[in-house]
């Protein structure tokens, strides 16, 4: 298909769109003007670099060690566009930043990730899985490790999945918008803030070919800690509070955090199947959203960092913590198509 083609189809969905808009009588707005400044009826593009992690670390509560485990994380960028509350958008790998597979290892991932932020509510789900990691604290296990000169310690054969969602309700949406922050396609013009409330549902699992504590470290880490397998069901609820505060009007940083309790239950083994574990406690979940940057008519810019970290015990003398999360830079503009569709 010629490029001539796909324009003219892309003209006449962005006119479809556009008329269907304007032949429905308005509807009451849902937010207060003074302090929300809508562009649904623009359309908002961007373009998006994007660097995403998966880790998990154990901890022995008696020695007061760690292993870290990272993934060898790779850098993406991205193009997207979004017009009355309908969004397009994809990444791919830049293969020229990403060659360091020497030092770190090589990690085979997918990572799917899909968020709605909505008026009311937002809506998180992911599906990652990762093969491939290295031990990134290298030095706190052996002192002797020279980062310039010796490579980082690397786990081919670990892999984990995670599967999972959440589901937040904005209280104060009349005010306060998560749009303006991590979508563009509003901005916040006084500063506000909202209460949020929800929950979420999580599966992690974790699998080896050996025991994931390598034999050089085995006297540092408890012996019901050395796993080739685990697993996780996480459920639980959260309540945080969002804040956006504006600087001139134009620059916005907007934070928020969402604690959470969580019953979680963990089943795991060793090699041989020697030791088997499987109990339901209650764990701690936190999920943390920062962004910031420059939100004019037409040009915005800026960064949002997202985490989220579950920690759990997988017996009593050691835990498992893991933590999802991603980065991203992004510049984009607003375009009137109601202008460019008069030209044409």
């Amino acid at each position: 298909m010629s490029y001539i083609r796909v324009s003219i189809i892309l003209i006449f969905l962005f006119t479809t769109l556009y008329s269907f808009s304007q032949n429905h009588p308005a509807k009451k707005l849902n937010y207060d003007t003074l302090y929300i400044t809508s562009y649904s009826d623009k359309l908002t593009t961007k373009a998006t670099i994007i660097s995403k992690g998966n880790n998990f670390n154990i901890y022995d509560k008696t020695s007061k060690k760690s292993l870290k485990y990272n993934p060898n994380e790779s850098i993406g960028m991205g193009f997207g566009a979004y017009f009355k509350k309908i969004g397009l958008a994809f990444a791919f790998n830049l293969p020229f930043i990403n060659n360091d597979n020497d030092k770190y290892g090589k990690t085979f991932q997918k990572d799917l990730q899909a968020t709605r932020y909505g008026r009311k509510t937002i809506i998180d789900l992911n599906l990652q899985t990762y093969k491939g990691f290295y031990i990134e604290n290298a030095k706190d296990l052996n002192p002797a490790w020279n980062s310039q000169r010796d490579p980082y310690p690397k786990r081919g054969d670990i892999a984990t999945a995670a599967l999972g969602g959440s589901f937040y309700y904005i209280l104060n949406s009349d005010r306060f918008s998560y749009r303006a922050a991590f979508i563009q396609d509003e901005a916040q013009k006084k500063r506000a803030g909202s209460l949020l409330l929800g929950g979420y549902l999580n599966f992690f699992n974790l699998q080896s070919d050996s025991s994931i504590i390598p034999m050089q470290l085995e006297s540092v880490f408890n012996e019901r800690a050395y796993l080739i397998k685990g697993k996780t069901l996480t459920f639980g609820a959260g309540i945080g509070y969002a804040y956006t505060l504006v600087i001139r009007k134009r620059f916005f940083i907007t934070l928020s955090t969402i604690p959470g309790i969580a019953f979680v239950n963990f089943e795991g083994q060793k090699e041989n199947l020697d030791y088997f574990y499987s109990k339901t406690k209650i764990a701690f979940r936190s999920q943390i959203r920062l962004a910031t940057g420059y939100n004019g008519g037409k040009f915005y810019a800026g960064f949002n960092l997202t985490t989220d970290n579950i920690s759990m015990d997988n017996s009593e003398h050691s835990s498992i913590n893991y933590h999802l999360g991603n980065i991203r830079f992004y510049a984009g503009r607003r375009f009137d198509l109601s202008k460019i569709i008069s030209k044409f």
